[in-house]
């Protein structure tokens, strides 16, 4: 059997036909996959959008006057903000707390402050547990900070 030119030239042709097709199919799984972590992460940046940030500290106002700071650092709105302390209850304003707390609605970069009364013989540190709601599903976190 002869090979004549044109069945070298159909032959490469096939080959190259081949070698394109394999080479699609792994870019059509690499281009899926990439689609798959774009989607992903879209979803992830739109829940973050939605997520409220909730943290408090001790901030100093005055020359001996100091305020524990619960603030919203998240994009989404915090609703029925619960403030609980777990220790070192004597550096806060119980009546404060009380009024202020459940906060309604905390807007995100928005901040409340409770009153702290910190004096030479008081507790320097206090512990919270912070429950909220938000459009991502809520949250919660326990903090501690010191007040001086």
């Amino acid at each position: 059997m002869e090979v004549s030119a044109s069945d070298a030239i159909a032959g490469s042709a096939l080959c190259l036909s081949v070698y394109t097709i394999w080479r699609q199919h792994g870019l059509d799984k690499l281009n899926r996959r990439l689609s798959a972590l774009l989607i992903e992460k879209e979803e992830e940046e739109t829940r973050s959008a939605k997520r409220a940030d909730i943290s408090a500290n001790f901030v100093k106002v005055g020359k001996n006057d100091y305020r524990l700071r619960v603030y919203n650092r998240g994009k989404g709105i915090a609703k029925n903000v619960t403030l609980r302390v777990m220790s070192g209850e004597s550096l806060l304003s119980s009546g404060d707390l009380q009024t202020k707390f459940p906060f309604p609605s905390l807007q995100p970069h928005q901040s409340v402050d409770v009153l702290a009364s910190v004096s030479l013989g008081s507790e320097r540190r206090v512990t919270l547990h912070i429950t909220w709601d938000d459009p991502a599903g809520g949250g919660e976190a326990e903090i501690t900070d010191d007040a001086v």
